[in-house]
């Protein structure tokens, strides 16, 4: 009798470990992905952190291949990280993502865009945040420059140009007031998302885009070519 009780106490245990180790093994979601340069979109190496819904960093800073740009972790299910760009040659950016809630292994796959952190460099803003002949932001150009913004405003040190170009040939005169008036617009904008109005300077043109012309002729139906719009920085 009593070595049928220590057997059972024994499988009793066993029994608890084994539910421990089951409960101590956990989903893990797989976040793979490539960073690449936002103007060319061709793989970089970038230093990156992970930081869950509260804003706490998991690990140390992380980066990625030198070769492919690839990264990889292991996020939980059913929960919000942000992929943080801390790297001196780019701008801090921060990227969010949604795990999926799963109890299965699951991968995700996501590219991250890098902007380079250099004096004198052009970001173009695209899609075109005006409609034709307009000054007044359209609708939906919030997600783009939201996202903007909140780069400008991560990056406290950088001081930007905007750059407005027209959609048609024109006076100079009236060149000069449709494009300073997109860049006010867009100024205000940046101002009312929290960067200083110190960090922006606005530069006046009074001829197309020499580098992206208007067409010659008219594009397909429903395209219609719309001024660039350019970001440049002036100082890091």
């Amino acid at each position: 009798m009593k070595a049928k009780l220590m057997m059972m106490a024994g499988l009793l245990a066993a029994g608890t470990m084994v539910a421990s180790a089951q409960s101590a093994i956990e989903t893990v979601v797989t976040l793979t992905g490539n960073m690449l340069n936002a103007s060319s979109l061709t793989p970089v190496e970038a230093n990156y952190s992970v930081l869950d819904a509260s804003g706490k960093k998991l690990g140390p800073a992380r980066r990625s291949n030198a070769i492919d740009g690839y990264l990889v972790t292991g996020l939980r299910p059913g929960e919000s990280y942000t992929i943080r760009i801390e790297d001196p040659r780019y701008f801090r950016q921060d990227y969010t993502i949604q795990i999926p809630k799963t109890s299965k292994y699951v991968e995700i796959s996501k590219d991250f865009t890098v902007k380079p952190m250099e004096a004198g460099r052009s970001i173009a803003i695209a899609p075109a945040p005006f409609d034709l002949k307009k000054t007044v932001l359209k609708v939906g150009s919030d997600e783009i420059l939201g996202d903007m913004s909140k780069m400008l405003v991560m990056n406290p040190s950088v001081t930007v140009e905007l750059v407005c170009y027209p959609d048609l040939e024109g006076s100079a005169a009236d060149i000069s007031k449709l494009t300073a008036d997109r860049a006010a617009a867009l100024k205000a904008y940046l101002m009312k998302n929290g960067v200083s109005e110190q960090r922006i300077k606005v530069r006046q043109v009074s001829t197309t885009d020499p580098i992206n012309p208007p067409p010659i002729r008219k594009g397909a139906k429903g395209k219609r070519y719309v001024g660039p719009v350019y970001l440049v920085v002036t100082k890091v």
